[in-house]
């Protein structure tokens, strides 16, 4: 798709509302997942959410990470973007800004320019699977990425369309037909992690 297509498919995805999903890793329940998108003077901003707390024994916290992202876009171009990160005690930030045609990046782990038409790691909608370069939300790394159409999978009675990523980031990603994100599956060190709607038991199946 052109990166000029990317608004149309965001107005079908703002009318549907907030998205909330859940994180599970390896069945569990860890955490949680939200996206919102709004629309004003033609700019599209998109905010994710995700909060995810591991426990041990007597509900002792072993791991949190927290992400709070926020995203504006303009004529399928991103803009800017300002991504606060937690993991435990330590905090970093990640900040897009374009100047012109130039995408600049400041973060811990690359400060330099990136493709005018870079797409993130946010996953918000499916027009960001044609992006070659994603900028990683997380750290602000600069991914090289590729995906491919996969199937069409039933998750919790409704229909996606799974497709597969590679590259900076290995996942199985999840949108409907209008381009709205549904969910996705990746490893973590050996563990299943997934995003998903619902209960994970009910949908497990349909995954295989």
């Amino acid at each position: 798709m052109a990166a000029g297509s990317l608004l149309p498919g965001f107005a079908q995805a703002e009318a549907s509302g907030p998205t909330a999903l859940n994180i599970y890793l390896d069945g569990k329940q860890v955490g949680a997942f939200g996206i919102a998108l709004t629309r004003s003077a033609g700019e599209l901003r998109a905010e994710v959410d995700i909060d995810i707390s591991l426990r041990g024994f007597a509900g002792i916290p072993l791991y949190t990470y927290a992400l709070s992202s926020k995203e504006i876009w303009k004529g399928g171009l991103l803009q800017s973007m300002a991504s606060d990160v937690r993991k435990g005690s330590k905090t970093q930030r990640v900040e897009v800004g374009r100047v012109g045609s130039k995408l600049l990046v400041q973060s811990e782990k690359f400060t330099g320019e990136a493709p005018s038409k870079s797409g993130t790691s946010s996953y918000f909608s499916q027009d960001l699977l044609d992006r070659k370069i994603w900028i990683n939300s997380d750290n602000g790394e600069l991914l090289e990425m590729a995906s491919k159409r996969e199937r069409r999978v039933d998750i919790g009675g409704q229909e996606f369309v799974e497709f597969s990523t590679s590259g900076g980031l290995e996942t199985r990603v999840f949108y409907t037909d209008d381009g709205r994100f549904g969910g996705a599956i990746f490893d973590v060190k050996g563990r299943q992690a997934q995003i998903l709607p619902g209960d994970v038991s009910s949908v497990k199946a349909s995954l295989t």
